[in-house]
């Protein structure tokens, strides 16, 4: 009779049975669906970086602004950089998630931090290119009075958007990184209840 009693205690102890709770198993199927925002993500950062690289456009930029063409030529390799990395971090996510090992679940999770913060970063730097471009504006004005205003204000106003939605989207990490802390917390009870 105790050793039933006993059975039935330790059955209904989330810390023996790690992989029949509904908790983890939210947790896994949670974690699965930020990698798959996390590789979205990165294609979105690589197909935006493209965009600002493309020849012709580059082309018309260089055609009325130097300056601004440097702008977007670093803005876009960053953003073309930041989507690569993002890719890799997907894949070492994937290999985390599926063997919820501590290493790699720290590794991934420190991955997500140093993608967060290079994408705040290159966020930041978008907007700070948007806000230089009306002294460009003005310089080119002295020299070009005929010029066209319009492809000045049309390069702030993406300068400035593509490096809000860089912000934007970098910030969103943080909802990986609380779910893999979730993820180790998880691992290190079962190893725990393994070394007993």
């Amino acid at each position: 009779m105790h050793r039933q009693v006993e059975s039935q205690y330790y059955h209904y102890t989330p810390r023996i049975y790690v992989h029949k709770r509904p908790l983890h198993w939210f947790i896994m199927f949670i974690s699965y669906l930020f990698i798959f925002l996390l590789i979205l993500e990165s294609i979105a950062f690589i197909v935006l970086g493209a965009w600002h690289l493309s020849i012709p456009r580059l082309e018309n930029i260089l055609s009325f602004s130097d300056d601004i063409y440097r702008r977007e030529l670093g803005f876009g390799i960053l953003l073309v950089i930041i989507g690569s990395i993002g890719i890799l971090i997907s894949i070492i996510g994937i290999i985390a998630t599926i063997t919820l090992r501590l290493l790699l679940l720290r590794i991934y999770v420190s991955c997500l931090w140093f993608m967060m913060i290079l994408g705040i970063v290159i966020g930041i730097i978008g907007i700070i290119f948007a806000s230089q471009v009306d002294g460009f504006l003005n310089d080119d004005r002295v020299n070009n009075p005929n010029l066209v205003e319009s492809n000045y204000h049309k390069e702030k106003f993406l300068l400035g958007m593509n490096g809000g939605l860089a912000l934007f989207m970098s910030l969103t990490m943080l909802v990986g990184i609380i779910i893999v802390h979730c993820l180790i917390g998880d691992a290190n009870s079962r190893s725990y209840v393994r070394s007993k």
